[in-house]
């Protein structure tokens, strides 16, 4: 199954540069542990980037209608990603939900999507799978 990482269209040309978590953002969306946070569900990476927004919004130069056209998702195929960089997220209580990666993920190729095509497709909780057996809760 694939992860998600929702981020700023704007990011998109250093991601693909230097790989998703290989340059320092230029700012974080969260006061969280350092890494590259993907989800299991497209739907909730981008909630947590609108979450962000508007904790932000003063910040941010972008109106609420300009947020969804800001917002991409990375698609990013398991096979990109190794299993033992991988952790619970430290924010999250359920591991179904988020994970936190300790590495640089290559997206070279791997489909981006905007917030409709996230919308018009849904994940339903019965694709999300649990954490790799080497992960606990």
């Amino acid at each position: 199954m694939p992860y998600y990482h929702a981020t700023w269209r704007r990011h998109l040309p250093s991601i693909l540069k230097h790989g998703l978590g290989g340059a320092p953002p230029d700012s974080q969306n969260f006061s969280v542990e350092a890494g590259v946070y993907l989800a299991r569900n497209p739907a909730v990476s981008v909630a947590f980037m609108i979450e962000s927004y508007l904790e932000s919004s003063d910040t941010i130069d972008i109106t609420p209608s300009q947020v969804v056209e800001a917002i991409c998702v990375l698609v990013i195929d398991d096979s990109r990603v190794t299993e033992r960089l991988i952790s619970a997220d430290p924010n999250i209580d359920r591991t179904d939900i988020t994970v936190l990666y300790r590495g640089i993920v290559d997206v070279t190729g791997m489909p981006i999507l905007g917030v409709d095509d996230v919308i018009d497709s849904p994940v339903t909780v019965d694709e999300v799978t649990a954490l790799p057996s080497g992960l606990s809760e």
